[in-house]
């Protein structure tokens, strides 16, 4: 049993799934600091638990058409293991399917009382676009999706990433705020970056994707890795230096500038594994910085 469980954490990615949910609350605290009524928390934890299911399913989408890539490049995950069956790993992806458009639901009827009301359609907006990139990326059984064409597929999945946030704010009526654009824009280059490197990681088994390294080779690649990585410092400290945010809060994210600053020599030492891992950590303690200022300012 606890084999089986632990199969399907990993055909779901748990731990990067749960980070949909956090965004989720993070566009939501961006927007509204520490005031959420409780009917705005049951909003925001029906919208968070929709990603979370959504994320759920659709890392098990990306398993299942995967399966042959996976061999190569992580023999280890559930499907070309043998930890789970084909049909095991459709079935778990469906049931996640439907409990994110359950959630969904849920949490658009509580925010407006009606499927059809402005803010609900909002909402249903941003989830439904989430989703339009998410599978453009993936592609449909018998066609390349976007993942194949380089750039094109690291754009959608930071896009995504970025409408994660907007979908938070949402639960709060706070789409427009310029707190939570600003955020979005953060994670964009943020993504944009770590999606770059781990393509990097992964060239030598992406015999059937034409990657931004696999087309202009690994040292431009991480050049261009490295202009993302400036971009997301950039973006990190621009809504502080036009007073979006306080300018004497900008101490709260330093610390996680100061790790992308250390991004450029782990790829100048080929070391792209770390380099990645560094732009991760250094968004989600930026992350805590910025929720820090919109809690302290209200």
């Amino acid at each position: 049993m606890a084999d089986g469980m632990g199969a399907y954490s990993d055909l779901f990615r748990v731990g990067n799934s749960i980070t949909g949910l956090v965004g989720v609350g993070v566009g939501a605290l961006v927007v509204n600091g520490m005031e959420i009524s409780q009917n705005q928390g049951v909003t925001i934890a029906s919208f968070g638990l929709s990603v979370m299911c959504f994320m759920f399913g659709w890392n098990a989408y990306n398993d299942i058409t995967d399966i042959e890539t996976d061999k190569s490049n992580k023999p280890g995950r559930p499907l070309p293991s043998g930890r789970l069956s084909l049909d095991e790993a459709t079935i778990a992806m469906r049931v996640s399917l439907f409990l994110s458009v359950l959630l969904l639901l849920i949490g658009v009827v509580n925010l407006s009382d009606s499927v059809i009301g402005e803010e609900a359609i909002v909402s249903i907006g941003i989830w439904l676009l989430a989703i339009f990139l998410l599978v453009s990326y993936e592609g449909v059984r018998g066609s390349n999706g976007l993942k194949h064409r380089g750039f094109a597929g690291n754009l959608a999945i930071a896009a995504a990433i970025g409408m994660d946030v907007l979908f938070g704010a949402s639960a709060v009526s706070g789409t427009t705020d310029p707190r939570v654009i600003s955020l979005a824009i953060i994670a964009i280059f943020y993504s944009l970056a770590r999606e770059l490197i781990k393509d990097i990681e992964d060239m030598d088994g992406d015999i059937d994707r034409n990657t931004i390294p696999r087309s202009i080779g690994v040292d431009n690649a991480r050049s261009i890795a490295w202009i993302f990585t400036m971009a997301a410092l950039i973006s990190l400290f621009l809504p502080f230096i036009m007073e979006v945010f306080p300018k004497e809060h900008a101490i709260l994210v330093a610390p996680g500038g100061l790790l992308l600053m250390l991004v450029k020599s782990k790829l100048f030492l080929g070391e792209d594994h770390v380099a990645q891992r560094l732009i991760k950590r250094s968004l989600q303690i930026s992350m805590i910085g910025v929720i820090a200022s919109a809690v302290i300012t209200g």
